[in-house]
């Protein structure tokens, strides 16, 4: 099975909330447990260090530019390894979008006005460096607030991409103490497909809503059956090959 795995974040590069320990521990886990070929991808903020952390260019999948309605972005693919494992990340690196000092906010607690924007471009970044790796994931796993628009192109503008055609997406969202909705002029800017009902929603909830399986966070609620993560690795990686296996056998999950 191959899955990539998109987040807002992973540990070590990162480590603002525990989606970043998650993917740094799940991946590594179906990777060595269950023979999972994985593919990892976050944004390169202005916080994760070149120099420390080892990071370097892609060539070949840098150079392409997305558009944001009023200007083109280009967008910059480097990689680095996790520390004691063999298991590469790859980051969506952009000046305008991604090099700040924060991820949804400065140094300073003052919220980034248009992180529903950054949101869109990360998915938009990272769907367009896959077409140009060329890799074709049995199940894309999303994995926070940034990364919930990922979902919905996949199940519309990406539907009929020969690399996604098969593929089924899972979701893992993140609650955050702030809103950042998508509006009319966000779709029309970034060029997204319409008929989506995208304005007013968050990307969780846009995410949570076109994926095939939903996955959340924190110890397992029985009192309404949700799917959740906890802080058992063990545990984590039975419970993501269930739901992988179960949305590609077409069951909801």
């Amino acid at each position: 099975m191959r899955v990539l795995f998109v987040s807002d974040e992973v540990a070590p590069f990162t480590n603002k909330s525990e989606v970043a320990t998650l993917v740094r521990t799940l991946p590594e886990s179906l990777h060595e447990n269950a023979g999972v070929e994985t593919r990892i991808m976050m944004p390169r903020y202005g916080i994760v260090s070149e120099r420390r952390n080892r990071l370097h260019e892609v060539i070949r999948l840098s150079g392409s530019e997305i558009s944001t309605g009023e200007t083109m972005e280009a967008l910059k693919v480097k990689v680095a390894s996790i520390p004691g494992i063999r298991l590469q990340v790859y980051f969506m690196d952009n000046a305008y979008m991604f090099k700040r000092r924060g991820i949804f906010a400065d140094k300073a607690g003052k919220l980034f006005a248009d992180n529903p924007e950054r949101s869109i471009f990360y998915a938009k970044s990272v769907l367009q460096t896959i077409s140009n790796l060329g890799w074709q994931p049995d199940v894309v796993h999303a994995f926070g607030w940034l990364s919930g628009m990922v979902p919905f192109l996949l199940k519309t503008e990406y539907a009929d991409h020969a690399l996604f055609a098969d593929a089924k997406v899972v979701y893992t969202p993140q609650s955050v103490d702030f809103e950042g909705k998508i509006t009319d002029k966000m779709v029309t800017d970034f060029g997204l497909p319409k008929g989506g009902a995208l304005s007013g929603k968050e990307p969780t909830e846009i995410g949570a809503s076109f994926a095939d399986g939903v996955i959340h966070l924190g110890p397992h609620d029985s009192s309404n059956g949700a799917q959740k993560f906890g802080e058992d690795p063990e545990a984590n990686m039975n419970l993501a090959s269930a739901v992988y296996e179960r949305v590609q056998a077409g069951v909801a999950a």
